[in-house]
């Protein structure tokens, strides 16, 4: 038996994935909405509560923008994740720096 399914198969097509700086502002919006807000509501304590949302702004950019550097935060994050350290560190935060500065080059750090 054969299923048909008139509407397509909701899945995005196949092909190349959009670019651009329009696609990566797309796929980093709600990260960004999401600090905003953080910020609006810790005025006084903004870089130690918002700390997690920012950093996941810079991942989310870095995906796009700083592709070397973002993998390799990737691997560190998942091995710290699972085993507790990362070529004998227990953190990922010179990865994080590096992402940072990446962005900063091009103008969008701080975010």
């Amino acid at each position: 038996m054969v299923w048909w399914w008139p509407w397509g198969s909701g899945q995005a097509p196949q092909g190349e994935p959009a670019r651009g700086p329009d696609a990566l502002e797309r796929r980093c919006k709600s990260r960004r909405s999401a600090l905003t807000g953080c910020r609006l509501a810790n005025p006084d304590r903004q870089a130690e509560a918002c700390k997690n949302l920012e950093l996941a702004v810079v991942t989310c950019l870095s995906e796009g923008l700083c592709k070397p550097l973002h993998d390799e935060h990737r691997r560190c994050y998942t091995s710290v994740y699972k085993t507790g350290q990362y070529k004998g560190q227990g953190h990922c935060i010179p990865y994080e720096e590096a992402m940072k500065e990446c962005l900063r080059k091009q103008k969008l750090y701080p975010v």
